[in-house]
């Protein structure tokens, strides 16, 4: 199971390398970060609403967009649309993975700023609004970027 390693990921599902319980444990790993992720939010309850709605409705478009686009990149080459799910929560984990620890890097950032008080908490809101919508539309840029490599 890759952790880190999206390139050599995509060349194991390329030639059908994943077994089964390679599935299943790509399956486990994510939903499990997602869980994860909706916890630590619950955490720090954001105080902005107009920051959380605009935040909602971008993530929404771009995951419109990105699971339009990343279905067609799927199904370029590839006539088992059913493995475009098993693909995307395999290639999605060692994804999140790297933009987790780039996020808590910039959350670190964040909080140092915020302790010298030189970003105020509606600053700060915004700040975070920016960095989740960039970071949902980056991962779906490299999922397709890994979706066209193996269908090449």
């Amino acid at each position: 199971m890759y952790f880190w390693n999206t390139n050599e990921l995509s060349q194991n599902i390329k030639i059908s390398k994943l077994s089964d319980n390679d599935w299943k444990n790509y399956y486990l790993a994510m939903s499990i970060v997602g869980m994860l992720g909706l916890y630590l939010t619950a955490l720090s309850p954001r105080e902005n609403t107009m920051a959380l709605l605009v935040e909602a409705i971008s993530m929404i478009g771009i995951l419109i967009f990105g699971i339009s686009i990343t279905f067609k990149t799927h199904k370029t080459n590839d006539k088992n649309v059913a493995s475009y799910i098993s693909k995307m929560v395999a290639l999605s984990f060692p994804i999140s993975i790297k933009f987790l620890v780039l996020s808590f890097g910039f959350g670190f950032i964040l909080a140092a700023a915020q302790a010298t008080n030189t970003f105020a908490t509606l600053d700060s809101e915004w700040s975070i609004t920016a960095m989740t919508v960039t970071f949902q539309a980056l991962i779906f840029w490299r999922l397709n970027i890994h979706l066209q490599a193996i269908n090449t």
